[in-house]
């Protein structure tokens, strides 16, 4: 079987995650790397792995350089959250005439939030007969496409819930300062007003994907603000202690409403007091639907997971940009 030959764009936590696990299956071969970091320029991509291995791949600095001088499949593009921001580097891949499979969040729907500029990331893939999807495990998995899939049993759905529990004190620094660990509620606040802590990004990005599998047509979809969560006890993270009344993490809410009601809700939340992790999903309908997944998906391995079965999906997709509800489901790929 032929591989997929798979270029990585940005080496950074996700980046090098995705590498190391891409470099163990048979299905894949990584055939080049990019990286903005000066630190990074000419490293081996294998010297940033855990642990360290040689590959043969050198980390080059100009993505246009790259891109334009190896053969490959797709360019899983993982540097930021913000569909604006990682627009200039979609457009070189698609320019290239390579596939793009991106853990940017606003990418995983984004023709409601930046409808211009998706629509000329569209254009660009379909000329270029290449594929744009953004996915991960959330969003573009666990708070979208799996409740999509559990309406399948479904004659009628009224209404779609999911909530998603972490222990932040589990999960790597990065993610515990993202979600305000260590604050105090007025450095939380502060940071929440200047957008430094947006909390999680892609609530609304699901709640479209699911109203727009379902043929829903919402009257609007909301995004409250992050809260912080408190304790009273301390507690002890990767970031030190925690004092009483201090911040240990955030929730996040969003709603998707019709008539008044509110037919798509979901909830996230993420702080260092966790006791029990779970992703929940609650479908009313006819029948009910109720899965609860002990422990969750663990955030990390399950959007290094998603992303590398999605490859194959991408390539064979139509050109253009697609949402994950628009592709036979991923499943694992060796």
């Amino acid at each position: 079987m032929e591989k997929y030959k798979v270029i990585i764009f940005g080496c950074g936590v996700m980046g090098r995650k995705t590498a190391q696990a891409l470099v163990d299956k048979s299905s894949f071969e990584i055939v080049g790397a990019v990286d903005i970091d000066p630190e990074l320029f000419g490293k081996d991509l294998g010297e940033i792995f855990d642990p360290p291995k040689t590959l043969g791949i050198l980390i080059e600095r100009k993505p246009d350089v790259l891109l334009s001088s190896v053969k490959a499949d797709a360019v899983v593009l993982t540097t930021t959250s913000h569909l604006e921001s990682v627009a200039p580097q979609i457009i070189q891949c698609l320019e290239a005439g390579l596939n793009v499979v991106s853990t940017c969040e606003e990418l995983s729907f984004p023709w409601k939030r930046h409808p211009e500029l998706t629509q000329k990331l569209d254009n660009l893939a379909k000329e270029q007969g290449v594929t744009v999807v953004g996915t991960g495990i959330n969003p573009g998995f666990l708070m979208d496409l799996l409740p999509l899939v559990l309406t399948a049993p479904c004659l009628k759905i009224q209404s779609v819930k999911v909530k998603r529990l972490m222990n932040s004190a589990k999960r790597r620094e990065p993610f515990q300062v993202k979600v305000g660990t260590g604050l105090t509620l007025e450095e939380f606040k502060k940071k929440i007003e200047n957008k430094i802590i947006t909390g999680h990004v892609g609530l609304l990005e699901s709640i479209n994907m699911i109203a727009s599998g379902l043929g829903w047509e919402l009257d609007e979809a909301v995004e409250l603000p992050p809260e912080p969560v408190i304790d009273e006890k301390e507690i002890t993270t990767a970031l030190g202690e925690v004092q009483p009344g201090d911040v240990i993490g955030l929730g996040s809410v969003a709603f998707g409403r019709k008539d008044g009601k509110e037919i798509i809700t979901l909830e996230f939340c993420a702080n260092a007091a966790v006791d029990e992790e779970y992703d929940e999903i609650i479908i009313e309908g006819e029948p009910k639907i109720h899965q609860k997944i002990i422990g969750g998906v663990h955030g990390d391995i399950g959007t290094v997971a998603v992303t590398i079965n999605t490859i194959p999906r991408a390539v064979e997709a139509p050109p253009g940009i697609v949402v994950m509800k628009d592709l036979p489901p991923p499943h694992a790929v060796q």
